[in-house]
C-alpha cells in the first residue's frame, strides 16, 4: 500500500472563483487564497469569510413565512454561494467581524471547508465611534442585555453560575455608563425587583442616580425587561401599562409602556412627556426559519398595536417610541405591520444598511427603533452601537474571562435621541 503525504510548503496560489469552479480538484491540498476578504462572523473555533459582508435574506428580500420571492431564493443562494468556513484554533478568539482578511494559507477539507494550524491575519476595521447626543436632546436605548438573572434558581440555573452571572453584571453595567444614556429600555431582565436593584448598584457606583421600572408579571422566575432612568433628566408618571401574549412561554408577558416627564436642571418637570413601549417579540427557533414562530410574532404585533392606543390615553400623550428586540428581520410581515401601522421605522430612516445582529454570518436588524408621526419629528439620531456582534463569539461573560464591556449580550444596543418639542 503506497501512502500519500501532504507538503505544507506545497501552497497554491487560488481566488476564491478558481476554488468555486471545482472545489474537488483542490480537496486535501494546501492553498494559499487571493481574494480579498471580510470575516462575517466567528464562533467557536471557525470563521466564516466571504469577499463581502453577507445580509440575512429576510433584511433585503421577503422571507419564506411572508411568501417566497425571487430575491430571497438568490440573496440565499448568493450567500451560501460566497461564504466559507475557516477552522483555525488558535486565532479565532482575537478575530472581529469585519474584519479584512487577505491570503490566509490552509487546507482544502471540502466544499467552502478549511483547516488551517497557522491562524488567520486580519486588520480591524474602524468601529463607528458613538455619536455624541445634542444639545438638550434626550437620550433613550433600547437593549436586549441576554438574560441577566439575580436569581440564578429555575430557569436562571441552565444558563450561569454565581461567578459568571457577577461578571455578566459588571459588563452590562459598563456598556450602559459608556452609552451615557437617560433612558434605558432593557429587554432580558428578570421580572422582579431584584435584577433591577442589582444592576442599579453597579450602575450607581459612579455616583449618578438611577431608578427603575419593572416589567409587572407574576412569576419571578421569567424573562422580562425594565426601565432604567437617570432621576435628574426624566421620571415615570401613571403605572406601567402592560399587554399579555403567548402565556406557554418564558416570555410570555412581550409589550411594556411606560410615560416619562423630563426635568430641568433644578429637577423640576419641564411639560414635556413621551411614552416608551419596550417590546420583545417571539424568538425564532435555530435552523427553523420562520415557519413554526412567525404567527406567534404575528400574535404579538396585534396585541402591541392594540396595546398602545390604551397607552397614548393613560399618559396624555402621542409621542411615542417602539424599541426592543422584535427578532425580525426589516422585511418580515410583523415589521412591516408595525410602519402600515403609521409607525416610521427610524432605523431605515437613519441607518438602512447597517445591523443590530449577526447569525451564522448574516446580519441585520432584529433590534427596532420605530416612532409615532409626532415622535419621529422629534428623533434627531439613531445608530445601532457595535459593542457586541462584531466581538468573538465566546468573548461574554459565560465564556471568556474578559472584563471589558464588548459582547455583554448577542444584540446590539439602539441608541436614539429626541429633541422634544
Amino acid at each position: 500500500m503506497t501512502l500519500y503525504t501532504l507538503s505544507v510548503s506545497a501552497v497554491e496560489r487560488v481566488s476564491l472563483e478558481q476554488l468555486q469552479a471545482d472545489w474537488s480538484r483542490y480537496a486535501n491540498r494546501m492553498v494559499q487564497v487571493t481574494t480579498p476578504l471580510v470575516v462575517c462572523g466567528s464562533y467557536y473555533d471557525s470563521l466564516i469569510l466571504a469577499p463581502e459582508r453577507l445580509y440575512c435574506p429576510e433584511e433585503r428580500a421577503v422571507g419564506l413565512a411572508d411568501g417566497d420571492s425571487t430575491d430571497y431564493w438568490r440573496i440565499q443562494a448568493s450567500n451560501r454561494a460566497n461564504s466559507i468556513c475557516v477552522h483555525c484554533r488558535n486565532t479565532y478568539y482575537k478575530v472581529r467581524t469585519g474584519d479584512r482578511v487577505r491570503g490566509f494559507q490552509a487546507r482544502v477539507t471540502g466544499e467552502r471547508h478549511f483547516v488551517t494550524g497557522a491562524g488567520v491575519k486580519t486588520s480591524h476595521v474602524r468601529v463607528t465611534p458613538l455619536a455624541r447626543k445634542e444639545k438638550d436632546a434626550v437620550r433613550v436605548v433600547g437593549a436586549n442585555v441576554e438574560n441577566l438573572f439575580a436569581d440564578l434558581g429555575g430557569y436562571a440555573t441552565r444558563r450561569t453560575t454565581p461567578k459568571q452571572n457577577a461578571l455578566k453584571l459588571s459588563k452590562v453595567a459598563k456598556g450602559l455608563k459608556a452609552m451615557k444614556a437617560d433612558l434605558y429600555a432593557l429587554c432580558e431582565v428578570q421580572v422582579g425587583d431584584k435584577a433591577p436593584t442589582m444592576l442599579l448598584e453597579a450602575l450607581n457606583k459612579g455616583g449618578k442616580k438611577y431608578a427603575y421600572v419593572s416589567m409587572p408579571m407574576e412569576n419571578m422566575d421569567r424573562i422580562g425587561g425594565c426601565f432604567i432612568y437617570r432621576t435628574d433628566r426624566v421620571q415615570p408618571y401613571e403605572a406601567p401599562l402592560s399587554a399579555y401574549a403567548d402565556t406557554s412561554s418564558h416570555y410570555h408577558a412581550r409589550m411594556f409602556a411606560q410615560g416619562f416627564e423630563c426635568l430641568d436642571k433644578k429637577g423640576q418637570p419641564t411639560g414635556e412627556r413621551f411614552i416608551v413601549s419596550l417590546n420583545h417579540l417571539k424568538s425564532k427557533r435555530a435552523g427553523r426559519g420562520n415557519y413554526d414562530t412567525h404567527l406567534k410574532r404575528m400574535s404579538n404585533v396585534d396585541s402591541l398595536l392594540a396595546m398602545l392606543p390604551q397607552a397614548v390615553a393613560l399618559y396624555g400623550d402621542s409621542d411615542v417610541l417602539l424599541l426592543g428586540d422584535y427578532n425580525c428581520y426589516t422585511q418580515e410581515l410583523p415589521i412591516q405591520a408595525i410602519v402600515r401601522a403609521g409607525y416610521p421605522d427610524q432605523l431605515m430612516r437613519f441607518c438602512p444598511d447597517d445591523y443590530s445582529y449577526v447569525f451564522r454570518g448574516e446580519m441585520g436588524y432584529l433590534d427596532r427603533c420605530f416612532a409615532s408621526p409626532s415622535m419621529a419629528t422629534q428623533v434627531v439620531h439613531v445608530q445601532p452601537w457595535h459593542v457586541n456582534t462584531d466581538w468573538y463569539y465566546q468573548h461574554g461573560a459565560n465564556r471568556l474571562k474578559d472584563k471589558s464591556m464588548h459582547r455583554y449580550a448577542d444584540h446590539e444596543p439602539i441608541i436614539v435621541d429626541i429633541k422634544l418639542q
